[in-house]
């Protein structure tokens, strides 16, 4: 009788003793179980910025493309221009130079 209510006592102060360290690793537990979620999220946080840098790569490669386009389209266009604007000129000085050799020739 004698051993079982000394283990009976024993068991009591231990668990009383112990108690305390339950709860805190019952606290740290409970915290670890919050940091993962909240880990989750900045992993999916993490993601979803992924995705939208990825987005933003693709959009900034598009614009430079379209840049050059555009960049060579306005370099032909100008061409273009000098070209007709060079051939007017060219075709007032014809007209010019007969009018002039027309005068000259009445004189």
């Amino acid at each position: 009788m004698m051993n079982n209510e000394l283990l009976e006592i024993l068991r009591s102060v231990l668990n009383e003793k112990l108690e305390p360290f339950n709860k805190r690793l019952d606290a740290i537990e409970q915290h670890g179980k919050e940091m993962n979620k909240r880990l989750e999220v900045i992993r999916q946080d993490g993601k979803e910025m992924n995705k939208r840098l990825d987005g933003i790569d693709k959009d900034l490669k598009d614009l430079k493309s379209g840049q050059e386009r555009l960049s060579q389209n306005i370099i032909e266009s100008l061409g273009l221009y000098s070209e007709k604007i060079a051939d007017h000129v060219d075709n007032k000085t014809a007209e010019l130079n007969k009018r002039v050799f027309a005068v000259e020739t009445e004189i």
